[in-house]
């Protein structure tokens, strides 16, 4: 038998076989994956100007101006006067309040920040609310002439510098978009006025004659407390170009008094003509009219959808 001698030569032409037959392998699962890819490429939809802009308004950055107009309405804690009854029931000194008649105004900034139908908001408002009640007081002799009446109207506008934070959800809708929301807030006594009518009846000429006592007008801050608690509403919004137009009505719930009790007894111009504040908290009902603009852009065409 003949055999073959190894030499280097046939070494080296042995080992190069199998490097060739691995790099061949390679190359074709590359081009395998190359011609996959260009496949997938093909079926993939391609992106349009539309859905981009809408994936770029899924998050959301707004800021605009709000106003509008309210109604308060006052929750009595305790009643309080500033004369001693003698010989009649305390009761008779009570206020009487009058609840949405003198609607107020507000005004203020809209902060939102929107993503995929929620919305975390701000709208700092100077907040004024209007308040109205009055009080009689009547003595009484023995005869019919023997009578006097006194009446007092009370306006009291407070104005408050409100910082709420609330959760906005839209609930369905593109261009139009209804939606709830719920959160709190926290006012702070920014300015008060208080006016006070005095009426008075005398009876001893046999026919009443009426006549006004006084007329006071004052700044009464002094008299009244930071305020805090919860607010909820619904409303809709509506875009015309990059302008979002906002209508929403909302309800204020506070649960303390407003009213400062360590200034209640304090000698002023009110207190000497007896008529001293109650302990009340204030519901409010508004509606408001915003108009926010969006923050963020990519370019002209893009607008709020």
């Amino acid at each position: 038998m003949q055999k073959t001698l190894m030499t280097p030569k046939n070494l080296s032409k042995n080992d190069a076989m199998p490097r060739l037959r691995l790099l061949s392998i390679l190359l074709l699962f590359m081009l395998l994956f190359s011609i996959c890819d260009v496949v997938a490429q093909k079926r993939k939809k391609p992106s349009t100007p539309a859905s981009q802009a809408k994936e770029f308004l899924n998050t959301q950055f707004w800021l605009g101006i709000r106003g509008g107009t309210n109604f308060t309405q006052t929750t009595l804690i305790e009643s309080f006067s500033g004369l001693n009854p003698i010989n009649y029931s305390a009761d008779n000194l009570d206020k009487e309040y009058e609840n949405f008649v003198n609607p107020a105004f507000h005004i203020g900034l809209d902060l939102t920040f929107y993503h995929k139908g929620f919305s975390i908001m701000s709208f700092p408002t100077f907040f004024r609310n209007n308040i109205n009640y009055s009080s009689q007081l009547s003595w009484s002799g023995e005869s019919e002439r023997d009578r006097y009446e006194t009446s007092y109207d009370v306006q009291q506008s407070i104005t408050f510098l409100e910082l709420p934070l609330a959760v906005k959800y839209d609930i369905i809708g593109d261009r139009i978009r209804p939606f709830v929301m719920a959160g709190a807030f926290y006012s702070i006594a920014f300015d008060a006025n208080k006016e006070v009518q005095i009426f008075e009846t005398d009876y001893a000429s046999g026919e009443p004659v009426e006549f006004d006592r006084a007329n006071i007008k004052l700044n009464n801050r002094e008299e009244i407390l930071n305020n805090w608690g919860v607010l909820g509403g619904l409303g809709v919004s509506f875009d015309f170009w990059n302008i979002r137009s906002i209508i929403d009505v909302q309800y204020r719930h506070s649960f303390q008094s407003i009213v400062n009790s360590e200034t209640r007894f304090d000698e002023n111009t009110f207190s000497s003509f007896g008529e001293v504040q109650d302990d009340y908290s204030l519901q409010n009902y508004s509606a408001s009219l915003s108009f926010v603009f969006p923050l963020r852009y990519i370019d002209s065409q893009f607008k709020a959808l």
